[in-house]
């Protein structure tokens, strides 16, 4: 389990540290602008690296089985109504709800989220491939949901710290903190969300959402916003997580009873 974590982690990073710290030096000195189409080369390959590496590294170390059925779950879109009602209603929830505390405020009319997902699939949802397809089902080979989302929420937050020093980004503007915090909202709801439907397919769909959601509820970067978001997606992971071994529990009995 290390080995992988180990390697999935350096070839990430450095993919995607590498294309990010040269938008770092080249804006911080006034050599490009961000934006441009020159910037984007380096911007997103650097947002594609969790992506890229979770595919190669499974290609390269996993049975051909393996490999197909991973990208088998990436590609499959075929799952029952309630799933996808499920993941735009999380999705929703976790943008909607900081409104209510003065965590955010309805700047765009709410179909404008559908008009923004195609294009938050690719910037941003195609990252779940490599956090939940890959490095959170090898987290949890040796530890237990709670604390593999703890690591992966922050490892994930680190790895956009770059972005926070590219002149002309979004993340120029935000509280690292508040954003920090609010991968952890998000880390939880995608554990649920992959652990209820084993789908790496809805986890890419929910990080879609929730970057087109925020474009309608525009978040304020305000830290205890964020925190009472994390009340809330630590609730909604404490009752799926009870519900699933006590599920697990009634199945393991009713084997049990029938093979007596």
């Amino acid at each position: 389990m290390g080995k992988e974590v180990g390697r999935y982690l350096f070839y990430t990073f450095s993919l995607s540290w590498i294309c990010w710290g040269s938008l770092v030096i080249l804006t911080q000195f006034d050599l490009l602008k961000f934006g441009t189409a020159l910037s984007m080369i380096l911007f997103i390959p650097g947002g594609l690296a969790p992506c890229i590496t979770g595919i190669w590294l499974k290609k390269k170390y996993s049975s051909k089985e393996e490999f197909n059925s991973f990208i088998s779950n990436i590609k499959n879109y075929r799952h029952p109504l309630a799933w996808y009602l499920f993941t735009v209603g999380l999705a929703f929830l976790a943008c909607f709800l900081p409104t209510l505390w003065g965590g955010a405020s309805m700047e765009a009319p709410l179909y404008l989220a559908l008009i923004y997902l195609p294009g938050m699939i690719i910037g941003g949802g195609l990252e779940e491939i490599g956090w939940r397809g890959y490095l959170q089902p090898t987290l949890q080979k040796s530890w237990s949901s709670f604390t593999s989302t703890l690591i992966v929420g922050s490892i994930w937050a680190i790895w956009h710290l770059p972005l926070w020093f590219i002149v002309g980004s979004n993340q120029m503007s935000m509280n690292f903190l508040w954003f920090a915090v609010s991968v952890l909202v998000l880390s939880f709801l995608l554990t649920v969300i992959y652990l209820t439907t084993k789908s790496i397919f809805l986890c890419i769909m929910f990080h879609a959402l929730i970057n087109s959601f925020w474009e309608v509820y525009i978040p304020d970067t305000n830290v205890m916003s964020a925190l009472f978001t994390l009340l809330f997606a630590l609730v909604i992971f404490t009752a799926f997580n009870f519900y699933r071994k006590k599920k697990n529990t009634k199945e393991q009995h009713f084997f049990m009873d029938n093979n007596v």
